[in-house]
């Protein structure tokens, strides 16, 4: 991973936190991230990015009651990450 991924995922992040509880939907988090990264990025490679946050457990996600869409959070495991970064 090189210093742009590192960016990117730490927008991501960054942007799931300032969320809170209410969240984000999975595209405005890629679009987050594709703006972080300061050019098109490639739909697969975000998606790749997208799926490193939850095989680490740094997002779940919760369902919207009204329209069942799934709104994305960060867990604690999310927040530990970022402080690192």
């Amino acid at each position: 991973m090189d210093a742009t991924d590192k960016y990117v995922v730490k927008v991501a992040l960054e942007t799931l936190r300032a969320a809170g509880g209410t969240g984000v939907k999975k595209s405005a988090l890629l679009s987050q991230m594709e703006l972080a990264a300061g050019a098109p990025v490639a739909k697969e490679t975000l998606e790749e990015a997208f799926q490193m946050l939850k095989d680490r457990g740094w997002t779940d996600y919760h369902l919207e009651p009204v329209w069942h869409d799934r709104r994305w959070t960060l867990t604690e495991r999310g927040l530990t990450a970022l402080e690192g970064m």
